[in-house]
């Protein structure tokens, strides 16, 4: 059989679908680990606000790498047809895609309005401190959210203190807490 679904088109289909996957997934384990790391973690020069957040990147990652398992599985254990493969692999990455997504988003979120705003991916945007943050303690900065004002408690990420009216860049928000360091 000639073309795109020959034996060796498909296994290297699956194979960088399968990898693109394994890419995506060890990004955002990456990002989550990095998250927990103490300390100034500086966002690359002219980097931009992230399009996904972790879980979903996560899930896409999850979904592409069954794919790519499930589509070599079924071509190299099984010999399925082309088309069968393609099917099977497709629907079981949908599947766990979409499951990986509920745990991580849905389930965790239901039920929980106010929630929404305590925990979301500030990292780069800048905000204005409000109430001075002292050396090694909390502060309070504001930042826009579409159109609405929202005030975090923030921290320092060199530990000095930031005063009032300093515009600052945000690094990370935890538990509505704002590690933050003043514009250059």
């Amino acid at each position: 059989m000639n073309g795109i679904l020959s034996g060796t088109a498909l296994v290297l289909v699956y194979g960088g679908v399968g990898l693109i996957g394994l890419a995506l997934i060890s990004g955002a384990i990456f990002s989550l680990l990095r998250s927990f790391t103490p300390g100034r973690q500086t966002r690359p020069q002219g980097a931009t606000h992230p399009l996904f957040s972790r879980a979903v990147t996560y899930s896409l990652g999850l979904s592409a790498a069954v794919f790519g398992v499930a589509g070599l599985v079924a071509h190299l254990l099984f010999h399925a047809a082309p088309d069968t493969g393609i099917l099977i692999a497709l629907a079981l990455g949908l599947v766990a895609g979409f499951i990986a997504l509920a745990i991580l988003v849905y389930l965790p979120a239901r039920g929980r309005v106010e929630e929404e705003l305590i925990d979301f991916d500030a990292a780069g945007r800048r905000a204005e401190v409000v109430i001075t943050i002292p050396v090694n303690g909390l502060g309070e900065v504001v930042l826009r959210q579409g159109a609405e004002r929202v005030k975090l408690g923030a921290r320092s990420a060199t530990g000095r203190p930031i005063p009032s009216g300093t515009t600052v860049v945000i690094e990370r928000v935890t538990k509505r807490v704002a590690v933050v360091s003043p514009l250059p």
